[in-house]
């Protein structure tokens, strides 16, 4: 729950649905209030139709006795248990009632002089509840008989009137607030839209194919935009700069070392001494190369990621290679299984990886050296396999480290896997040795892989 809560589009909508409920809420209790008064309004005015066209039918036949001129006009009053009842009571004479009372009668209280002619109540009726609306009239004239009438209604005919006018407006009140939160969902979205451009926008600039994010954007978040280019060209400039003072850094020792390799060199003809400075010029060197090489690609890598295909790089170096191993009888084969693929890395750091990985088969293999790619677990991994001499398993971590060499015998500075060992994990990619399908070493990377 509180992952789905940091998400704008999440908060937003869940706020706009319960606003939207609550709101539906209230106006489907008042509505519903609103409609059930009304409802017993009209049937209330429909009784006393009823009652008004009762009074007027009412006569006296010649005997004196209470009468009706001709039927209601409402058939239901003859039905029997239709819900309609009337009943009409002479004081002091005989009562009559509609058909669809049958034997039973209305509870009536009216008497004459009693308080009010008119009374309005809720009542035991043939059928349950029931609501009862009696009058006292006179019949004839003001000084005819007096007599009662009495007209009710099952309430369960009001509350199934109103319950299916209940249901409708249920029904309409759901589908909309169903429109209006699928609305509520979709501006949402279309107001959202503009994060989903700067997310894509970072990411471009993140593989490497924008240097810059897009200006035309809301005017709400173009500031966010600007201030986010303005970040990065001042990083981009600061990295610049770093490999400038880095490259003159290290040219200025490279000056210094060299002199004092050539006094090491004087020295060493004359006594022991000079041999161990020569020995501790070389670390130094190494250690510039090594640093160097590590400065380079960590610029690159945080001036963002870049995109680069694989099959391009991996030709590159091979004919590189192919032209330096000169006369030797040295196939170096790469397949173009992945040809197209695209890594998160710089050209110009593949190309360094892949150069040491692959000028270092050479120097080890017979007659062999096989660059493969492969996809795993959505990465893509190079192999650069040889068919040389191998290297003990307990040796595999040993040979990454800088300046290690562990044939002396061959030409060198030891830092090349472990320059490409920490240019590959500057790309959060890993790089490893394994047993070579061809009895010597292999080499692997796993990068990044772009769909």
């Amino acid at each position: 729950m509180t992952i789905a809560l940091s998400s704008f589009r999440v908060r937003l909508v869940l706020g706009a649905v319960i606003w939207i409920l609550l709101g539906f809420v209230v106006s489907w209790i008042v509505l519903s209030s609103l409609l059930r008064t009304h409802v017993l309004q009209e049937f209330t005015d429909e009784l006393d139709h009823h009652a008004t066209e009762l009074a007027e039918l009412a006569d006296l036949d010649p005997a004196g006795s209470i009468t009706i001129r001709a039927p209601l006009s409402d058939h239901r009053f003859n039905d029997d248990r239709s819900g309609y009842y009337w009943q009409l009571s002479q004081i002091g004479g005989i009562t009559l009632a509609s058909d669809s009372l049958g034997d039973a009668r209305l509870p009536l209280e009216l008497l004459p002089g009693e308080g009010p002619d008119l009374r309005e109540a809720t009542v035991s009726g043939p059928s349950g509840q029931a609501m009862l609306l009696e009058r006292m009239i006179h019949i004839g004239s003001q000084s005819g008989p007096s007599a009662r009438v009495a007209i009710a209604m099952d309430m369960s005919l009001i509350g199934g009137y109103v319950g299916a006018l209940e249901n409708r407006l249920a029904i309409a009140m759901a589908c909309l607030a169903g429109g209006l939160i699928l609305a509520a969902i979709a501006q949402i979205t279309f107001a959202l839209r503009p994060l989903s451009r700067i997310d894509t926008a970072l990411q471009a600039v993140k593989r490497g194919e924008a240097r810059r994010m897009p200006l035309d954007l809301p005017t709400e978040v173009r500031p966010l935009v600007e201030n986010l280019n303005d970040l990065l060209e001042k990083n981009e400039a600061m990295i610049q700069r770093a490999r400038l003072q880095a490259g003159n850094l290290a040219h200025a020792l490279k000056t210094s070392l060299a002199l004092l390799q050539i006094e090491a060199d004087s020295l060493a003809r004359k006594d022991q001494s000079g041999a161990v400075i020569q020995k501790q010029c070389d670390i130094i060197r190494r250690q510039i190369d090594y640093q160097l090489a590590r400065a380079r690609a960590t610029a690159s890598r945080a001036g963002g990621n870049h995109s680069t295909k694989v099959g391009p790089a991996i030709e590159s170096v091979v004919t590189a290679v192919r032209r330096l191993s000169g006369n030797r009888q040295l196939s170096i084969e790469a397949d173009k299984a992945q040809h197209d693929a695209l890594v998160t890395c710089s050209p110009e750091d593949l190309e360094e990886v892949l150069g040491n990985l692959i000028d270092n088969a050479a120097k080890w293999a017979r007659e062999r050296v096989l660059v493969s790619t492969t996809v795993s677990r959505g990465k893509l991994v190079i192999r650069v396999e040889d068919d040389g001499p191998g290297m003990p398993a307990d040796m595999h971590e040993l040979a990454f480290k800088p300046g290690e060499r562990l044939d002396e015998s061959t030409p060198g500075s030891g830092l090349g896997l472990a320059i490409a060992r920490d240019v590959v994990g500057l790309y959060d990619g890993r790089m490893w040795i394994e047993e070579s399908r061809f009895g010597g070493a292999c080499v692997a990377v796993e990068l990044d892989r772009l769909t």
